[in-house]
């Protein structure tokens, strides 16, 4: 549908001169419905997108006021064809200007890092010495990863722009024309939606487990927590998995999660916000310890759980603190890398995240991301809409499409988990319940955590086709994808 706007835009304009011109002959009423059915596909189309308002508003107005203005000059000069042509040949060439400038402008709609805005990435083996001599902006690298052989994430680097805007469109041009650079992208910031506290819904159930706060846990009953296990009684994992929960820390001594909780570093072991710690909680709550809330890990062999903080206590961050933070977890031996995190982004290929999570992977990580909030495609999000992901869409009470998730029809690799009402840890051993993909992503986590603790040499592809295979088709599944059915998955693996 994006597509068809700018020709439907060209139709409408062509159609409407057409019906004005010829408004005194027979032939314009052929022309008068073919306005109407164009004009209409034209908002149709521009509407189809929720986001295409706050991004392109202005175009809109700027389209529309041509088109009545092209109108207006018709009526009024088309008794006069040679004026007439003049006329709409001027207006053509003024708009095919205005789009070849709105085209090369760089003007992020998404706010940038202030100190760094643009990532680079410089070809193999460039020095790197004589380039803030040359582009006149301080110069750092982006990322360090332990690995460096099998990555080109050690080509990375951060730019701090000029600060304005004229400056930093000035900059991104002399870096297009250097031979030295291989690929330009923004640095996007990057902050957590406001939080929703709501009233946690109740189960009559106490699935099995001697945790006090289970009947608040609704998502685990409908995951069928009992069930699952059950399932695991007897199997014996490979190894125990490691969980980094990239977020805005995690208390490391909270009284549900310490017994199952691995210190990567010091400084990622607190949470003065609260939404890392509640997803900690739900991807490895200590079990069946008479404290709090259960998980879907049954005691602590299956999974342990670490924090790198990505996010700082106010929910902000950036997108190459974020990288920075896949790359540490993943060469501190993650197993499963959850990311309860993300937003609208700049730019339509995203190599910088692309390149962290292939890095990932290489070391043995799987990525699980949230899709979203804001109730639109979880292609406009990143990281999200990254290759090689399994990006998760929430679910309420009801098996639906929980109202505020983002969709996932153009995903790769897409599933869903209960996102709303979610009761979970929260710092000094407080508890509480919390709304979004931020809260179904870590149960997608844990469930992938406890899978690699039976069979740690299971791929992205291998997890999510198990997940697919075996998920609930509910009502909304082609939007959302299936909803995981741990039972299931954990039935389904080579042990």
């Amino acid at each position: 549908m994006v597509e068809l706007h700018p020709m439907l835009f060209c139709a409408s304009a062509v159609f409407l001169v057409l019906w004005q011109y010829f408004s005194d002959k027979p032939i314009g009423k052929i022309f008068a419905p073919l306005f109407y059915i164009s004009i209409l596909g034209f908002a149709v189309s521009f509407l189809w997108q929720p986001s295409a308002m706050a991004d392109t508003g202005p175009k809109l107005i700027l389209q529309l006021l041509f088109i009545g203005v092209t109108s207006l000059l018709t009526r009024q000069l088309k008794d006069n064809p040679i004026a007439l042509l003049i006329t709409l040949s001027v207006i053509v060439i003024l708009t095919m200007l205005f789009v070849k400038w709105d085209s090369n402008r760089e003007e992020p709609l998404i706010p940038l890092a202030e100190n760094g805005e643009l990532i680079i990435e410089l070809k193999e083996g460039v020095q790197t010495d004589d380039l803030y001599t040359i582009l006149g902006a301080p110069v750092s690298r982006a990322f360090y990863p332990a690995d460096a052989d099998v990555t080109t994430l050690d080509n990375y680097l951060i730019i701090d722009a000029p600060n304005t805007q004229d400056g930093l469109s000035d900059l991104i041009r002399k870096l297009k024309s250097m031979d030295m650079v291989n690929y330009i992208e923004y640095n996007e910031v990057i902050q957590l939606p406001e939080e929703v506290a709501v009233v946690p819904t109740k189960i009559s159930k106490n699935l099995g487990v001697n945790d006090p706060d289970i009947k608040e846990q609704w998502g685990l009953a409908k995951l069928n927590l009992e069930e699952f296990h059950a399932s695991l009684k007897d199997v014996k994992p490979k190894k125990k998995a490691l969980i980094a929960i990239l977020d805005t820390g995690v208390d490391a001594k909270h009284e549900d999660i310490k017994a199952n909780y691995k210190s990567i570093k010091s400084k990622h072991d607190n949470d003065t916000h609260r939404h890392g710690t509640h997803c900690a909680g739900i991807a490895a709550a200590v079990t069946n310890n008479k404290k709090g809330i259960a998980s879907l890990s049954p005691n602590g062999k299956f999974v342990e759980v670490a924090s790198v903080k990505v996010l700082s206590g106010f929910g902000g961050g950036t997108q190459s603190g974020i990288i920075a933070g896949m790359i540490e977890a993943a060469d501190a031996g993650a197993d499963v890398i959850s990311m309860s995190l993300g937003g609208r982004t700049n730019d339509k290929a995203m190599k910088a995240y692309s390149d962290a999570v292939k890095y990932c992977n290489k070391k043995g990580a799987i990525v699980v991301v949230a899709a979203g909030n804001n109730n639109i495609n979880a292609n406009l999000f990143a990281p999200a809409n990254t290759p090689g992901v399994i990006t998760v869409s929430a679910v309420d009470q009801f098996l639906n499409k929980a109202k505020f998730s983002n969709t996932t029809q153009d995903i790769e690799m897409a599933v869903s988990a209960p996102g709303v009402d979610i009761y979970s840890t929260l710092p000094n051993n407080k508890y509480g319940p919390l709304s979004g993909t931020s809260m179904s992503t870590p149960y997608v986590a844990g469930l992938v955590g406890i899978m690699k603790s039976i069979n740690p040499e299971l791929t992205t592809q291998e997890v999510f086709t198990i997940l697919n295979d075996n998920g609930q088709a509910t009502q909304d599944a082609n939007k959302i994808g299936r909803l995981i059915q741990p039972k299931k998955a954990i039935d389904s693996i080579d042990k």
